[in-house]
């Protein structure tokens, strides 16, 4: 038996239910495929189970952080140009800068950024909040 499959369909049945009947029906379902797995079978499962549900737990918290990220940042994407700081600061395009903070699936998994590449982007706002500040001095 191929573990990781099987584990994988039961997720996507898991995936299907939305009402109480069809929880207590999977859940019957569940417990009779466990009965009729071997000792060893039971124990590889298990072990799948163990691995898949840390697994989700890491992924969850990317997400969350990536949330939160985007939170904080929220009111200045209306008035920084996220354009300005890609190409600038990373030499990148807007659209991979976006798909950081926004934490959109690439290759099948949430963009974000790296340590280095979030220290960056933090300097840029900072500095571009030093360049406001100075022009607004200026004016006056």
């Amino acid at each position: 038996m191929d573990v990781k499959l099987e584990l994988k369909r039961w997720k996507a049945d898991f995936a299907l239910v939305s009402t109480k009947e069809q929880k207590a029906e999977y859940d019957k379902r569940f417990k009779t495929f466990l009965a009729s797995l071997s000792s060893a079978e039971r124990k590889e499962f298990a072990q799948a189970y163990r691995e898949g549900a840390k697994e989700a737990i890491d992924e969850a918290k990317k997400i969350s952080k990536i949330i939160d990220r985007k939170k904080k940042i929220d009111n200045v994407l209306g008035f920084a140009s996220m354009s300005y700081i890609a190409e600038h600061y990373f030499g990148k395009s807007r659209q991979w800068l976006y798909q950081r903070i926004n934490g959109n699936a690439v290759n099948g998994k949430p963009a974000d950024f790296t340590p280095d590449e979030l220290k960056t982007f933090s300097n840029a706002l900072s500095d571009l909040g030093e360049q406001l500040k100075r022009a607004a001095v200026s004016i006056l």
